[in-house]
């Protein structure tokens, strides 16, 4: 939304549930909001709940975010997780692709990745869990907006500057 020079994204996390996308509800809540972060297989998603929601998005011309979680369904990924930074690192670049790779079949990019649950709940207080995930993304893209990584105590210019992300 814009109001003079301010500009406020609504965002919401989407793909997680099946139900919601079979009944509408998710794609009813898409005229609220300016952007998406769709869930990547980790903890909820799989390439039919990606591109569903991919597609949904382009309709109503949301901007599409990765939303890489542990890969723990049975727990949605919220419990936190004791995971070496370079297997989240891994983990993170493995969701991001898979999504990217399906929103260009669909026609679109990703413009953001926000981590989901756990994870970023832990990114933001510790500084090797954050490096790992922005590790990731840089791995698969360093030009993506990475507005919404949780940056464990650092300032986003040290941050982007440890995984060689270009900051916005």
């Amino acid at each position: 939304m814009k109001s003079g020079g301010l500009r406020i994204d609504l965002n919401c996390d989407m793909g997680e549930l099946p139900e919601a996308i079979a009944d509408g509800t998710q794609e009813a809540l898409m005229r609220s909001i300016t952007s998406v972060n769709i869930a990547c297989g980790g903890h909820a998603g799989d390439e039919q709940t990606m591109k569903t929601t991919i597609e949904q998005a382009l309709r109503w011309k949301l901007a599409i975010g990765a939303h890489p979680g542990y890969a723990d369904r049975a727990n949605f990924g919220r419990l936190e997780l004791d995971v070496p930074p370079k297997e989240i690192a891994t983990s993170v670049f493995d969701q991001v692709r898979a999504l990217a790779e399906i929103a260009g079949r669909c026609g679109a990019r990703l413009i953001h990745v926000k981590p989901h649950g756990a994870l970023y709940n832990q990114a933001a207080r510790d500084r090797g869990i954050a490096q790992a995930i922005a590790a990731g993304v840089a791995r698969w893209n360093r030009e993506l907006l990475r507005k919404r990584l949780p940056t464990g105590g650092m300032n986003r210019r040290e941050l982007c500057a440890h995984a060689s992300l270009r900051m916005r």
